[in-house]
Parts: structure tokens; C-alpha cells; sequence
């Protein structure tokens, strides 16, 4: 059996009230210090000599206060205003009857160690919850019976770790089985499971009722990047259980980035960026380790300059303040020899609240050259650039021999095609092709423009790297109308004459116009714009350096004809056995930082892919909000508890309504009836009621 938790109170406005009391109680008592005006009066009788005589005495300043049942009710009429002024908060046990949805926060911020023994912000916020669990099956003043109750956790995504339940043991299970992840911290997908979940109340039927909302308890630290996004729905209310130091400061590696040298592959070299949050400089050496072997170090500490700016979180603050900005310093790593694959790594020597950041990876391939295949009746200029390339063979096929191929497919890197030679639908493979194949869908072709010229082009994306297109002429092009998924880079006046399409393992760069019907063959960009796609189709999968990868990404690989099973091994070593679809093995979303390796068999021997997975970027800002803005809605969070605080308030009002009532019937009453409490009853004269003084009287 649990014992019901002790009363807290918590206080928003403490001095309001304080002040209030300690200006009108002083005035009120000072009255009943101040001598009133004396009127002439007729006594009936010498037996009411006394009680003038008390009047007298009780109207004479500054003597001892004389006990007084108006004085005590208008004090506690006033200590009960001050009271509600405070805006007491107490956990009450209201929740009873009600659907309560705990939402705790499992990002990689909240595995700093700035609370007490050690323990992360993970561990603090589920202790909370199931104390909060525990509350709410406890019971309590004017507590009703517990109603449903569900668990979700969230970060980079969200799930459902109990639905709604009355079971207080598959609650605290549950709390128990929240894992920590290392990615970014988003409430939006666990507000709509809470909001769809919350709303049904026949699962069969699925019937809802938009009105009937839940209260929605969050353990988080605030740090939350799609808040602006969100807004509190009618009925929903949100308690905000703050966790994590407020003045929590923290240094990390936030980007990491390496290249191959072009007169050189054996040589790489790395860039990192350190990022710091403190409102003090620090400094601190970086090692870099390769396949886990020190390499380098830093000649000196690296100083990463302080935070400035207004609190995180706003842009302007009230005093004027700039924007927060977190320091950054950048740092980078002389060339260091590795002619073969591996996992670089850069690691802060200096340890601080979040270790999760304090190591940034990135995997590297061995150098290669790669297999080109020239399919269809490819034109001498295109021939000329892809055999420029240092490529480890350049083979032609008619387009039979290339559609004979089936999945063998795969034993070229980049296929190089004609129009009209590619086989519908594509194979997996990387194309470039110079002309509208047939075999993808979203072109949607619908007839021919003649006289075109380039009126834009994403010069940002790596196959138009150095291509000037300004001179391009094209007499005749294919127009066609792509779909939102195709990827223009270059367009004419009404159509695009160069698209990116994706089709599941299928890539292409697609010239919508053959090379001869242009004067583009007998430019310099040309030879540019087919060595670029070329070397970025065939860098899609197997890149000499990999691009950085966050939680919440899927990460992928494509596999030989033939292969059925990859073998992907976790970061803790655990491993598991992904099946192979159209010729890629895809794994994910992965959920925690480090290096994930994917390993297959086929006939060129044993093979292994491996990719290098960093925490998700803006997650070392460790100081925890004070309050968070959901819509035009401020929720003030509360530090610690693991309850649902009920405002005291509106009883505190209720309870001055009814003591104003009382005093206004006591003081009517004393002025109506009038007893010397030592005397007999007296029949005054004229008077018709016994105890009743006729003539005006002087009330104490």
C-alpha cells in the first residue's frame, strides 16, 4: 500500500498578498484605537450608569485592545484575501476521473548530469513521473477514482510506451522501459498521439470528442524546437515539470567534416566546430583518433569564446539585449595519412555535464575508382569526358546488352545513357542520361521547345559546380512538366532542361535535350557538367568521406545482385539481421549517437559499410526554460514536483465571501440587540420588546 504524499504548497505572487496584508491589517486595528464622537443619550435607569461609563473607557485611545468577535472576522476576512492574492497552488488530488497523458522528454539534452549524484535529466524526470503515478492512484483530498492514464515518450519522434490504462503497475513499467536517445527534442508528434488518443472514447468505433481534453504533464527541460509550431486545444490543460539547472552551461563538438586531397587520396584532412553555451570562455585540447588510435592532438588548448546576448530561447530581451548567440571556434587538423576506410574521430579532452557531445565521428571509404558504363549510341564528346575520369574501366553496351543484364546492374557505379537506351522501368542504378528516358515516372512529357536559353540554375548543387551555362543554346528540348519530387537545377523560359529524379534505389541526372541539339559539346562546361554528375552519382553511396548523420535519419546501403541479408551492428554491440529490398538494406531510424557497421556478403568477398552517427545539432543548450510559450499560451513550469498542482485560490475567495456574510450579520445583530452580559434583562420604558432600549444608543 502507498501512502499518500504530503501537501506542498507552492506561492506565484507571495509578495502581493504579503504586502496588501501588512498595509490594510495595521489600518484596520488602528480603527478600533480611534475615539469616536460622544452624542448626548437618556438613561432610563442608574443600572445602565455602568455600561456609559464602560462606553467612555472603551472610546479612550491608545489603551489595551479589548477582544473583539468584528475584529477577528474582519482579520480573517483580510488574511483570506492576502491569501488568494499569494496564488497558493496544492496538489489536491482533483485528477481523479479524469485522462492524463505523461509526456517525458528523452532527447539528448536530457542526458546532461547536472542534477544532483549524477544521475541524467532522463533518470530525475522518470523518478517524477512515477511519483506522479503514484499520486494519482493514492488518492487524496476530495479525490475521486483514478481515471485512465497513458505514457508517451519523444525526441527526434515520438511512441506510445503505455496507452491509457487504470493499471498503476503497467504505468510504472512502463516509465521503467523509457530509453534515452541522442536526438533532438520535438513535442509535435506527441502531442497529436496524445490529442488522437485522448479523444477517442470507443477505440472500435473510433468516435471522438474534440471537447473532452486531457491534462498533458511534461518532464522536459524546455529546450524544445518546434514550439512556435504548437497550440494548446480547448479542454487541454498542460502542466510544465522543469528538468534540469537553469545556469547549466556545457561545451561540445557540434559539426564534424573531413576531405580527401585531390593530388593525394591517401591524405584526409578534418574540421570540427566546438560550440559552447556558457557565459565563460573555456578552453580545452581535442584529440583526433583514427579506428580508435591517437593521431593528433592539439599544439595548445583550443579556446572557445563565451555565450552572449540575451536567455536563450528569445530573441530581444525587455532591456534590449541582442539575440543569444552560443561561442563557436573552429578548428582544423593537420592531414593525416589513411589510405583505407576507417572512423575518424575528435574527442574534447576536457569532460563537462553532457559527455553525449563531447565526441563528434565521421566514417571514411578507401579510395576507389569507380565503373562506368557507356549504354546506347553515346555521342564522341560525352565518350571523351567520362574516359578523362580516372575510373577503374569505361565499358560500352548497346542497350540490349545492358537490359540482359538484369540485376547485375550493379556492377556498374555510374551508367551513362542515350536517349532511348535506358530499359523501363530503371533498374537500381546511378544514371545520367542525355535525353528523356522512358523509364521514369514524373517527367510527364507533352511535346517539344525549340530556341531555348538557361534562365536560372541551382549553382549550389555539386553537378553544376563550376558550370557557366550562360552561353548554352539549345535549338530542340523534350518540355515537359515534372512532378514536385523531381528536382529542377537548370531552366529554360517555360521548361526545366536539366531535372534530378529519385525513384526508390534508382537515381538520375536527366538533360531533357540531346547534347548535338545544343553548342553545349563545344563549351568547356560540358566536359565540367558530365565529370561532376558522374562523380557525384557514383559518390551517392560509397562517398570517400560521409556526410555528417544525426538520430532520427534512416540510414542505407546498396548490396550486389543476389545479396538477400545485411548484418548491421549497433553502437552497444548488439546486432541485427536486415532483409535486403530492390537491392538496398535499410536500417532505421536510428535512435542513438556512434558507429553503425553493415556487413554483407557477395562475390567480390566479405563487405562492410560503415556510417557514423553524431548527436543532433542545438542539443547541447543545457539551461533549462523557465516557462515555455505553446501558441499564445505561457505554461510557468515547476521545478521538481512530480504532482499536478491545483490553484488554492478560488476556495481562498469563497472561503472571504462567507466570513463577509457572518460579519455583516454580527455587526447588524449587535446593533439590534444589545445585552450587558452582569446585568438582569431591563423593560425599558416605552419600549415593547423586553431587553430593548428605546433612544439612541452608543455602541462600544
Amino acid at each position: 500500500m502507498t501512502a499518500a504524499p504530503a501537501l506542498a504548497i507552492a506561492w506565484l505572487t507571495p509578495l502581493t498578498g504579503i504586502a496588501v496584508a501588512s498595509v490594510l491589517v495595521p489600518l484596520l486595528v488602528a480603527l478600533y484605537f480611534l475615539k469616536l464622537r460622544r452624542r448626548a443619550a437618556s438613561v432610563p435607569t442608574t443600572l445602565l450608569w455602568k455600561r456609559s461609563v464602560e462606553d467612555v473607557r472603551a472610546n479612550t485611545p491608545f489603551q489595551r485592545l479589548r477582544p473583539s468577535a468584528l475584529l477577528l472576522l474582519q482579520l480573517l476576512l483580510l488574511a483570506f484575501v492576502a491569501f488568494a492574492l499569494m496564488q497558493p497552488r496544492m496538489d489536491l488530488g482533483l485528477s481523479g476521473g479524469g485522462r492524463t497523458v505523461i509526456l517525458v522528454d528523452a532527447s539528448a539534452s536530457m542526458g546532461a548530469t547536472d542534477l544532483a549524484d549524477g544521475r541524467t535529466r532522463l533518470d530525475v524526470a522518470k523518478e517524477q513521473a512515477s511519483a506522479r503515478v503514484e499520486s494519482i492512484f493514492a488518492g487524496g483530498l476530495f479525490a475521486a477514482a483514478p481515471g485512465e492514464t497513458m505514457v508517451i515518450a519523444f525526441g527526434d519522434g515520438a511512441r506510445i510506451v503505455q496507452p491509457f490504462t487504470r493499471s498503476r503497475g503497467d504505468l510504472l513499467r512502463a516509465i521503467g522501459r523509457i530509453e534515452q536517445t541522442d536526438g533532438a527534442s520535438r513535442i509535435g508528434d506527441a502531442l497529436a498521439l496524445a490529442r488522437a488518443f485522448a479523444t477517442v472514447v470507443n477505440p472500435e468505433a473510433q468516435g471522438a470528442v474534440p471537447a473532452e481534453g486531457a491534462t498533458l504533464e511534461l518532464w522536459s527541460d524546455g529546450r524544445l524546437t518546434d514550439l512556435a509550431e504548437q497550440a494548446v486545444r480547448p479542454g487541454e490543460s498542460i502542466v510544465f515539470h522543469v528538468t534540469g539547472r537553469a545556469d547549466a552551461a556545457n561545451l561540445g563538438i557540434e559539426g564534424i567534416a573531413a576531405e580527401r586531397s585531390a593530388t593525394d587520396p591517401g591524405l584526409i584532412q578534418v574540421f570540427v566546430s566546438v560550440r559552447n553555451d556558457g557565459r565563460e570562455a573555456v578552453e580545452s585540447d581535442l584529440e583526433l583518433v583514427i579506428d580508435g588510435q591517437r593521431r593528433s592532438v592539439t599544439p595548445k588548448p583550443v579556446r572557445v569564446p563565451a555565450a552572449s546576448g540575451g536567455a536563450p530561447g528569445t530573441a530581444v530581451e525587455a532591456d534590449g539585449e541582442s539575440a543569444y548567440k552560443p561561442g563557436y571556434e573552429r578548428v582544423t587538423f593537420p592531414p593525416v595519412i589513411q589510405p583505407r576506410a576507417g572512423v575518424i574521430e575528435v574527442r574534447l579532452v576536457r569532460g563537462d555535464q553532457l559527455p553525449a557531445d563531447n565526441v563528434a565521428a565521421i566514417a571514411v571509404a578507401a579510395p576507389r575508382r569507380l565503373r562506368i558504363a557507356l549504354v546506347g549510341a553515346v555521342d564522341d564528346f560525352t565518350r571523351s569526358a567520362a574516359t578523362l575520369l580516372p575510373a577503374e574501366r569505361v565499358e560500352s553496351l548497346t542497350a540490349e546488352q545492358f537490359a540482359a543484364l538484369g540485376t547485375r546492374t550493379d556492377d556498374f557505379d555510374v551508367v551513362v545513357a542515350a536517349a532511348g537506351a535506358l530499359p523501363s522501368p530503371l533498374p537500381p542504378g546511378r544514371y545520367l542520361s542525355l535525353g528523356v528516358p522512358a523509364g521514369i515516372d514524373g517527367l510527364n512529357p507533352y511535346g517539344t521547345k525549340n530556341g531555348l536559353m538557361v534562365r536560372a540554375q541551382k549553382s549550389s548543387h555539386p553537378v553544376l559546380r563550376a558550370v557557366n551555362l550562360d552561353d548554352l543554346r539549345v535549338r530542340t528540348a523534350t518540355a515537359t512538366a515534372p512532378s514536385s519530387d523531381v528536382e529542377s537545377i537548370v531552366d529554360g523560359p517555360d521548361v526545366p532542361l536539366v531535372v534530378v529524379a529519385r525513384r526508390g534505389p534508382a537515381t538520375a541526372v536527366i538533360t531533357t535535350f540531346d547534347p548535338l541539339q545544343s553548342d553545349w559539346p563545344y563549351q568547356r562546361g560540358f566536359v565540367t557538367f558530365v565529370a561532376n554528375a558522374i562523380e557525384w552519382l557514383g559518390s551517392l553511396d560509397q562517398a570517400a568521406v560521409q556526410e555528417e548523420h544525426h538520430p532520427g535519419e534512416t540510414l542505407s546501403v546498396r548490396v550486389a545482385g543476389g545479396v538477400r541479408e545485411v548484418d548491421v551492428t549497433l553502437p552497444g554491440g548488439a546486432k541485427e539481421r536486415v532483409a535486403v529490398r530492390d537491392g538496398s538494406a535499410t536500417f532505421g531510424p536510428v535512435a542513438r549517437a556512434g558507429i553503425y557497421s553493415f556487413r554483407w556478403n557477395d562475390d567480390r568477398g566479405d563487405q562492410q559499410r560503415l556510417y557514423a552517427v553524431n548527436p543532433a545539432e542545438g542539443e547541447g543548450l543545457l539551461a533549462a526554460a523557465a516557462e515555455i510559450s505553446i501558441g499564445s499560451q505561457k505554461v510557468v513550469g515547476t521545478a521538481g514536483g512530480g504532482v499536478a498542482m491545483s490553484d488554492l485560490w478560488p476556495f481562498a475567495l469563497a472561503a472571504a465571501l462567507v466570513i463577509l456574510v457572518l460579519e455583516w450579520w454580527a455587526y447588524h445583530r449587535r446593533n439590534w440587540i444589545r445585552r450587558d452580559p452582569g446585568a438582569p434583562r431591563v423593560r425599558p420604558l416605552g419600549s415593547a420588546a423586553p431587553g430593548r432600549i428605546d433612544g439612541p444608543m452608543i455602541r462600544p
